[in-house]
């Protein structure tokens, strides 16, 4: 009986310890169609801010970016930091800890629309960010 019970302990034991390192099956996250690598195409403001000329490269990855822009003639400047996004809502923080956004976003084939208060952003989706921009920071 004592050999029975001890082995039935063992049994149950194993079954335990087999299903507690059951590796766990989460549920994915919705992709919100922002992975990827973007140019800015147009801006658009109700104020001028004279003829600077205005290019910004954005790489998002799953929880993080990396913004190249350049204002004017000259190098680009990078930027890096972490982004989310949930219910038409884009927000994140630069690695320094500023935040930015949030912006309401909407995705219409391959342009993406960043909007915040009367300015209007639009960016189109592009296969990578160019070499001349990632060797041309400083």
């Amino acid at each position: 009986m004592m050999k029975r019970l001890a082995t039935f302990f063992a049994l149950a034991a194993l079954m335990l310890l087999a299903l507690s390192c059951k590796k766990d099956d989460p549920t994915p996250e919705p992709s919100t169609g922002l992975v990827g690598c973007w140019e800015l195409s147009s801006v658009q403001t109700k104020a001028s801010v004279g003829s600077v000329s205005v290019s910004v490269y954005i790489n998002f990855a799953e929880s993080s970016f990396t913004l190249y822009q350049k204002l004017g003639e000259g190098r680009y400047t990078k930027f890096t930091g972490s982004w989310s996004a949930s219910d038409g809502s884009l927000s994140g923080s630069y690695t320094g800890g500023k935040s930015w956004g949030p912006y309401s976003y909407s995705l219409s084939g391959n342009s993406l629309s960043l909007s915040k208060g009367s300015e209007t952003d639009v960016y189109n989706r592009i296969d990578a960010i160019p070499a001349s921009v990632t060797s041309n920071i400083y």
